[in-house]
């Protein structure tokens, strides 16, 4: 079965909406470790970049410094939320066998597309998975991101560009939550 042009009908039932939850479930949970890291050391502060956009706003967006300062307090506050990201990725990864939380409420993981992949060179490239997201994310602010996620959706393993690149797999966990 195709929508607009993408085949959907090649992929595991259920499996799509699966991962889009399990992606939510951890988007939740690296906001709410955000907030943590906040309360204990202020940063990121996304507060200090709302202040620096409102007094550019008030300035009429025609003052250079205060401008710069807008970029500036973002990218602070956006790579401390991305380390974060990444941190709880890839330690919630080694520590659940492939599986994040989201992952685990879904019951889900990410395996080896070779079964005969040693288990330390798996774990190793989990936390590559892991860096090349947030590279993405940094490098791109998003967009090629999105396109890379996507790809679950055009191919029939619903496999992920960061799946691809390390030569991984997410398929229900033995035990998890039996597919719809």
């Amino acid at each position: 079965m195709a929508f607009l042009g993408i085949e959907t009908a090649k992929a595991p039932t259920g499996m799509r909406g699966r991962r889009f939850l399990a992606f939510l479930i951890d988007a939740a949970i690296v906001i709410a470790l955000s907030f943590v890291v906040y309360r204990f050391t202020g940063r990121p502060d996304f507060f200090a970049v709302q202040a620096a956009m409102d007094a550019a706003e008030a300035a009429g967006g025609q003052d250079q410094a205060l401008t710069a300062a807008v970029f500036t307090q973002f990218n602070s506050a956006y790579s401390v939320l991305l380390l974060i990201a990444f941190c709880y990725e890839a330690l919630s990864q080694l520590a659940a066998g492939g599986s994040t939380l989201g992952k685990l409420a879904m019951g889900l993981r990410v395996v080896p597309q070779n079964p005969a992949r040693g288990r330390l060179l798996h774990s190793l490239l989990l936390c590559v998975r892991s860096a090349l997201k947030m590279l993405a994310l940094y490098l791109f602010q998003g967009f090629p991101f999105l396109i890379c996620c996507l790809t679950i959706f055009t191919n029939g393993e619903c496999r992920t560009g960061f799946d691809m690149a390390v030569k991984s797999v997410t398929v229900p966990r033995a035990g998890g939550p039996s597919q719809r």
